[in-house]
């Protein structure tokens, strides 16, 4: 298990509401003992100064695979003191066992914007296996002291990767190069690395221009939008126009005069695609906009979703009826 903390830079003199995000995977197995976990996680956070709400959201693959954990907090100061905290720490370890690859935890100012640059160190050291477990609870401790530091953005682990990768790597970000150096050059830091040395062999750290935007190829692009409701508009437009084509086009001039099925077939999927690529797709998409979107209220996610299927419901019903009138 691997724990990291990462976020947009708040510092201590931040204000407004600040949220943790936490993604842990876990094997389904574990899910009603973490359940039960998050219960009692959630009776100790409800008395924590500063503590606004909290919401856990269950897996729902294949679309999402993680449990999400959302923890709002008044201020950066009240978000970090938790994630900081010896309570915190405790019902940590009676869990830890149960996670699966990485645990990512993510501290936002709601009010910041990411920024389009950071300045990153890449720290990578080989681990001997019986000391993993010490390792992970030594970077716990190393995150912990970072977040408290100015700029701080991030601090993610990635585990060795057997035939590819031989090393442990941890990822570190902060938002300019003079906070960054700042906390490499801190006493703190230094008496970290001389608590961690026993376990911590050929440690070396490279520096980067970049921040977390490049763990998943992109820098600063947002999300794309959900492919599932992207392919249910795909279809909304695919459906009318093969239905259409095939009625009043395949059927009386191709089928009716002899021409092979195979050749009916391709020039109907040539013409959907060119139709639906040119025209009817992005037309589609634009007047989506509002609803594919990520993060929309629920009520925006059912508006759309009730609109789609009325489109689907109307369009079987009109070809029933097309297709009986032409029965008769």
């Amino acid at each position: 298990m691997t724990e990291t903390s990462t976020g947009t830079a708040p510092s201590a003199e931040a204000g407004g509401p600040v949220a943790l995000v936490v993604h842990r995977r876990l094997a389904e197995s574990s899910y009603e003992k973490y359940a039960a976990w998050q219960e009692k996680v959630g009776e100790h956070i409800a008395q924590w100064p500063g503590f606004l709400d909290r919401q856990v959201i269950r897996p729902d693959p294949p679309l999402q695979v993680d449990w999400v954990v959302v923890q709002r907090f008044r201020d950066v100061d009240s978000a970090r003191g938790w994630l900081q905290s010896a309570e915190r720490q405790q019902l940590m370890t009676e869990i830890r066992d149960e996670f699966i690859g990485n645990d990512d935890v993510h501290l936002f100012t709601e009010e910041a914007k990411h920024p389009s640059e950071a300045a990153s160190v890449l720290i990578s050291s080989k681990v001997a296996p019986e000391d993993e477990s010490a390792y992970l609870d030594w970077q716990r401790e190393i995150s912990a002291v970072e977040s408290r530091f100015d700029g701080f953005l991030g601090h993610k682990i990635e585990r060795p990767v057997p035939g590819v990768q031989d090393d442990w790597v941890v990822i570190l970000s902060f938002d300019t190069d003079a906070h960054l150096n700042a906390w490499i050059d801190s006493p703190e830091r230094k008496a970290l690395l001389e608590a961690g040395k026993a376990y911590n062999e050929k440690l070396s750290l490279t520096k980067a221009s970049y921040g977390f935007g490049f763990w998943s190829g992109q820098k600063d692009k947002p999300l794309p939008d959900p492919v599932f409701k992207s392919n249910l508009l795909v279809l909304m437009m695919l459906y009318p126009i093969v239905f259409l084509w095939g009625y009043f086009v395949a059927a009386p001039l191709f089928d009716d005069h002899g021409v092979p099925f195979w050749l009916s077939l391709f020039i109907g999927n040539l013409v959907s695609t060119q139709l639906l690529g040119w025209f009817f797709v992005p037309w589609a998409f634009r007047m989506f906009g509002w609803w594919i979107k990520r993060n929309q209220p629920a009520r925006v996610h059912f508006y759309g979703y009730a609109i789609v299927i009325a489109v689907y419901v109307i369009s079987m019903a009109v070809y029933a009826w097309l297709i009986a009138i032409k029965a008769v």
